[in-house]
């Protein structure tokens, strides 16, 4: 998939050991990849990473401790103090590609679509006693979402405001939709805002896992606009793409030799 995908700049989502990835690049010498740039794994062991094969001029991981979320009044505590970490540390490398310049790019694996289970005074999880509860915990998973979306944002801005033409993309598993209201805060409004390269898809080929037999599309590419302006073409590799089923954390996963999740390729002149 990494060969059909061909890509100057390749972000995953998912790792596990460096090492793997390490083995799979050494693989495909005729690609060109440097070593991978890695994130910081949650408790799962996965990460975020960046493959070039043009010159890196800068990498670092953004992290965070716990992520705030909006308040109605200047001056008002957090609504949610320190309850929501950022698992998974943002990629963000700056490449050199030529004919375009620098460019930023910012790799994200959000929070997925799972409902967020209370918890009680020990940390053990509460189960839903009514709809009313089991509603609660969709929009906790939504919440976690929205402040990951915004911390890459605000990355996204500290990049434009030290240099407003800055190119940028953001990059990855976002696990919503493109007009979720994650992805509306994460693309923004007005000067610096982020407009969605899968948008050059044709509607029907435009997804990237398929749920319960339904195509959506979870995976973006996002980019400021003037590098948004330098897309030339975009596609989905989910020709082979199947339903894995739902995901059930109690349950052992059988390994597979397939991802449920499309590669989108971008591609920019």
């Amino acid at each position: 998939m990494v060969r059909a995908c061909n890509a100057d700049v390749v972000g995953l989502q998912e790792v596990g050991p460096v090492e793997l990835l390490q083995a799979v690049t050494s693989r495909l010498p005729d690609l060109g990849y440097a070593g991978p740039i890695v994130g910081t794994p949650d408790a799962r062991g996965i990460r975020c990473a960046l493959l070039a094969r043009v010159r890196v001029v800068a990498a670092g991981v953004r992290t965070a401790e716990a992520l705030s979320f909006p308040v109605f009044c200047a001056g008002d505590p957090q609504p949610f103090g320190a309850r929501i970490p950022l698992r998974r540390g943002i990629v963000h490398a700056r490449v050199e590609v030529p004919g375009l310049g620098e460019v930023a790019v910012f790799v994200a694996h959000f929070k997925s679509p799972l409902p967020v289970p209370l918890r009680d005074g020990s940390g053990a999880e509460v189960e839903p006693s009514c709809p009313r509860e089991r509603a609660e915990g969709a929009l906790r998973s939504l919440v976690w979402r929205a402040a990951e979306s915004l911390f890459v944002r605000g990355l996204v801005d500290d990049v434009l405001a030290r240099e407003p033409a800055a190119h940028v993309a953001v990059v990855g598993d976002l696990n919503d939709a493109p007009d979720s209201p994650t992805l509306r805060a994460l693309r923004s409004e007005g000067g610096g805002e982020l407009f969605d390269c899968a948008a050059a898809v044709a509607a029907d080929a435009r997804f990237s896992v398929l749920h319960r037999g339904r195509p959506e599309q979870l995976d973006h590419v996002l980019a400021t606009a003037d590098l948004r302006a330098r897309l030339v073409r975009a596609r989905f590799l989910n020709a082979e793409l199947r339903d894995h089923g739902p995901f059930e954390p109690r349950r052992a996963e059988p390994m597979t030799v397939d991802s449920d999740h499309a590669p989108l390729v971008v591609c920019f002149e």
